[in-house]
């Protein structure tokens, strides 16, 4: 009896944590009427996202103002607003609704926008940031097409 138990609990235990696994990568979506993906989210989580994206696009405003003035420095300081900085009070729950890999490119975009900032920081030539800004947007881009909220 004890045995049965034990393999009950177990079993259990092995669905939940695959449900949760299943969640963690799909996150909480279906697809849209326009065949992209569609996240689904609280009106709330949504303002969130969306003002999150709204701030990367403002650093990115930024940046490139602060560079057609030639101010590295200010440039740097632009970068950094969309930097990992402002990925650190996301909820748990919006963060279990959205795929992984919609985490993954998040998360790395936040990451690129404090590389970017230390190289401003480093005096690299307008050129070159404009090619690492390139990247930023082909993230943009990618999410953008393939997602909606």
């Amino acid at each position: 009896m004890k045995n049965q138990l034990g393999f009950i609990a177990l079993g259990l235990w092995v669905v939940t944590v695959g449900v949760f696994a299943w969640f963690f990568v799909k996150g909480y979506t279906t697809t849209g009427s326009d065949h992209r993906r569609q996240i689904l989210l609280s009106p709330q989580e949504k303002d969130m996202v969306l003002g999150e994206m709204r701030a990367m696009l403002s650093a990115l405003n930024g940046v490139m103002g602060a560079l057609a003035e030639n101010d590295n420095k200010k440039a740097a300081l632009a970068a950094r607003t969309a930097g990992m900085g402002m990925a650190v009070d996301v909820s748990p729950a919006l963060m279990a609704k959205l795929p992984a890999d919609f985490k993954m490119l998040g998360m790395g975009t936040h990451k690129q926008f404090d590389e970017f900032a230390n190289q401003l920081d480093g005096g690299m030539t307008a050129q070159h940031a404009m090619k690492i800004m390139n990247n930023l947007t082909n993230n943009c881009v990618a999410c953008h097409q393939g997602n909606r909220f």
